[in-house]
């Protein structure tokens, strides 16, 4: 799953369909977050280690993309969410998300 900041700049993204870290960034301070340019930098270069991002050189920086739609990305991620919670916990997990998807009809 991605951390609180990690999934800041991925919606970023995902709205801009790409972005340099600079972009981010400016982004990021209009909406009143102060953090230093090279964090960004840091968590923009983690998630492109990671898979979640593909980059291409731009001019002495990279400009990124995100590797799949949103809906895709954070469809995998609650499966595999769901898939952990089934394997620990087994037929009570699954009662229980019967159970939430019932009330939620």
């Amino acid at each position: 799953m991605f951390s609180p900041l990690e999934a800041e700049i991925m919606r970023i993204l995902w709205n801009k369909k790409s972005a340099t870290v600079r972009e981010v960034w400016l982004e990021m301070r209009s909406q009143g977050r102060r953090l230093a340019y090279t964090t960004v930098m840091t968590v923009m270069a983690r998630l492109y280690e990671k898979g979640m991002l593909s980059r291409v050189k731009e001019g002495k920086g990279y400009r990124y993309f995100p590797n799949q739609p949103r809906e895709k990305m954070l469809r995998k991620f609650v499966d595999s969410i769901v898939d952990r919670i089934v394997a620990i916990f087994g037929e009570p997990a699954i009662s229980y998300l019967a159970e939430v998807i019932r009330k939620r009809r």
